[in-house]
This record gives C-alpha cells, structure tokens and sequence, in this order.
C-alpha cells in the first residue's frame, strides 16, 4: 500500500510540474483549431473491442463540410456485436463560439459482465445480451482556439436484456425482458493549454465532468452522481517525440440510498431460482443470483464510478472489468513521431490530409473500491506498444496490450485516456 501511495503523489507532483510550465507560458498552437482541410473516408471496419469480441462492417466520415469545421460520420458493423449509428459534429450555432454536437446509435451486445471490485474472479462471468438505443446531444461554449470550454450533454435512451447466459452457457429464466428508457445528462469542461486539441505534443489538458442523477435505474435502485477528472501532461522529447502522462479519478456520490433489504430485492431483481428442482442448476442459479444481488446491494450503497477496461484505460482488460464506487488509474506513454509532414492524398474512397505515423510503448495502472482508503491495497496493471496513423480530422490507432489475464488487441479511433470515448458515451 505505501509503494502505491508514493507512486500515485509521484505522478500527481510530476503532472502538477509539466501543469506549472504550461501555465507560466500559454503554449502556441500549432495550427488552427478549427479545421479547414476537407476530408472524406470510405473504409472497412474490422477490429476487436475488449469485452464485446470482434465485428466487421463499413464506415464513412466527411470533415470540414462546406469549408468549415463541420464533420459527419456514420458506420455499419455486424459480428459478435451489432451497431449501427451516426454524427454530426462540430456545427456552429455560434462562429467558434458555440458548438453543437449529436448522434444517434442503436446496438445489440452480450458484453462480458464481472462482479464488483479489484479483486473480481475473471472466470466468474455472466453474458448479459442487450439491445438498445440512444440519442445524445451537446453543446459546447468554447474560448481562445478551443483552450477553454464548458458544455451541456444530454443522453435519452431506452434498452431492455434480451437473455442472461452464465460462463457455461446456461441460460437463466425469470429475466425480465421489458424495455427501460431514461435520460441522463452530464456537465462538464476542459482547460486545454496544449499545442494542438487532436494531436498534442506540448502542454498540458485537464478535463472534469459530472454526470448528474438519471432515472435509468428505476425506484428501487440509489441516485447519485459520478465526478471524473482527467489530467494529462505532454512533454516535447527529441524532435518530434511526445512523452505522455495521465492521471484519472471518478467518484460517486449518493445523494439518496436505494433498497437495501436483501429479501426484497431478491423478490423484485432476483432469478426466481425457485422453478429449479434440487441440483446443479438450482445451484447455479443461487449462485449466480447472490452475486447478482451483491452487486445491486452495494450500488445501491456506494453508486458506481466510471469503469476502467477496455480502450482506454487498463487496456489489457475487457471494457468495463473493473467497477466499484471509486476508481483511479494512471500511466506514461511515449510516443515516437516518424514523421512530420502534411501529405495530401486522393485514392478515390479516401481524401484528405496525413499529418504523421506515430509508433508508442505505454504502461497504467488502475485501482477500484468503494472506499478511498481503499483504492491502493490493491490495482491491476497494463502495458503494452501501439502504432498510430494522425489524418486530418481523426487518429487510428492499434494498440497491443498485455496484463495478468492475458494480452488484448485493438483497432480503434482518438488517442487513450478520452474523457468521451464513443464505446462510452456518457
């Protein structure tokens, strides 16, 4: 407990350094934030996403529409998962003053699901099938070539579990299937004193957000809101090298506790185990509802902070492995530029502008409880090497993890450590 200690104030002293250099001299963008370069892809989506498996399809995005900073993207994918949606980003209700943003998605996942806490068994899974869709809006009030910014974001859904199937594929009756709808909205801002929003190089970025109370839950479950904070720190190495640092924290507070009767909740959220006869599938069930109803318990205690897993953050693990009512992560990466430039190119489904190829080696480590005083007894750790294409308007990235439970790939879109990330919208 003490070396994580000193390990998590050795970071927080070193990011609060690369923060004081960057307050004492605003740092010069590189170029202008608000993009220019027209852009279109046509492309073929075929990746993995930690905790969902793997899916194929088609994607497409415009940028800078009508010689502005408008973009729209769109994308089809089918294979262990379904989703299919669409964007429209960067409209200017105001001229580099007021943004507006929205996207709708609609998706069928059986994600793989664990229980509460650090200390969670990787064998002891549930598949939850799930079919749902979102709308979700924002609009951003934004200062100073995107340095500065506040926004209103706004989600309204509705989603229902289709199925619950166990490690062994045994599927549990008593499941209730009906459609729940809710909305949630979130409050938030950023202080970006980097040289460039997309692809930073120099300086540093904090980003906060508060997702407030949302009615998805129903009567029985707690209200409360969950606190993120995001500090990332770029330090210029050789020529074009970047080595990175990043600190996160989520927190929930719950503003009103939900049932905490274990009869009643196995009542109303149990797997009505009873319709077994003696054996091993009313073990099974009775197993598994325990589990179930412990998870509800303690969220109902303690609310739930934002994940670690996944694409983010602790990539080695899948999206969403670990949860409890606190949790904090933190990690370096370096990244190797291997070029400098700005290429344009014309292949027919493809235009647009290359602006680098990046290579990278990372290592993090996240920890979750319940408890602050908890959070360093324990805590898992990634690292891994990655290698990066930086177009004008979007980054690809492939990154190639490994952890205590095995090595993940990826093929996703923006940097690690997003705020917002579109496998997470909220």
């Amino acid at each position: 407990m003490q070396r994580e200690i000193r390990m998590f104030w050795s970071g927080v002293i070193l990011l609060m350094l690369v923060s004081s250099a960057s307050f004492a001299e605003v740092v010069e963008r590189r170029k202008d934030q608000f993009g220019r370069d027209f852009a279109y892809y046509l492309y073929p989506i075929v990746g993995e996403i930690p905790g969902l498996g793997s899916a194929a399809g088609l994607g497409a995005s415009v940028s800078n529409i009508g010689d502005g900073d408008t973009d729209f993207t769109g994308y089809y994918v089918r294979g262990d998962f379904k989703a299919t949606g669409a964007a429209l980003l960067d409209y200017h209700v105001l001229p580099q003053r007021l943004i507006f943003d929205v996207g709708y998605n609609e998706y069928l996942v059986a994600p793989v699901a664990y229980n509460r806490g650090i200390a969670s068994d990787p064998g002891d899974v549930i598949y939850p099938k799930v079919e749902g869709a979102y709308l979700l809006g924002q609009m951003t009030l934004t200062f100073d070539q995107r340095r500065y910014e506040m926004f209103v974001r706004m989600l309204s859904g509705r989603d229902r579990v289709l199925g619950v199937l166990d490690k062994n594929g045994q599927a549990f009756a008593g499941v209730d299937t009906s459609w729940k709808s809710g909305k949630s909205v979130s409050l938030g801002g950023s202080l970006d004193l980097t040289d460039d929003r997309l692809d930073p190089r120099e300086g540093v970025r904090f980003e906060f957000a508060s997702r407030l109370p949302n009615d998805y839950g129903g009567p029985d479950a707690s209200e409360y809101f969950v606190n993120d904070y995001n500090l990332t720190g770029y330090v210029p190495m050789r020529k074009w090298d970047t080595l990175v640092f990043n600190l996160f924290h989520s927190r929930a507070h719950v503003t009103r506790e939900g049932l905490t009767d274990y009869t009643l909740l196995q009542q109303r959220h149990g797997l009505d185990c009873n319709q077994y006869p003696p054996g091993p599938d009313l073990d099974a069930c009775q197993s598994a509802e325990a589990k179930l109803l412990a998870g509800t318990l303690a969220n109902n205690q303690h609310g739930t902070a934002s994940a670690l897993g996944g694409t983010q953050r602790l990539r080695s693990f899948d999206g969403g492995r670990f949860y409890a009512g606190q949790a904090l992560s933190y990690g370096v990466e370096y990244r190797w530029n291997l070029t400098d430039e700005r290429t344009p190119f014309n292949i027919y489904v493809a235009k647009g502008v290359r602006t680098g190829i990046q290579l990278a080696a990372f290592w993090e480590r996240g920890m979750v409880a319940d408890q602050f005083s908890d959070l360093f007894k324990d805590g898992r750790s990634s690292y891994g090497i990655g290698a990066r294409l930086v177009l004008s308007g979007v980054i690809i990235r492939f990154d190639l993890a490994h952890g205590t439970e095995g090595a993940q790939s990826q093929l996703f879109i923006t940097y690690p450590w997003s705020m917002f990330s579109v496998d997470d919208p909220n």
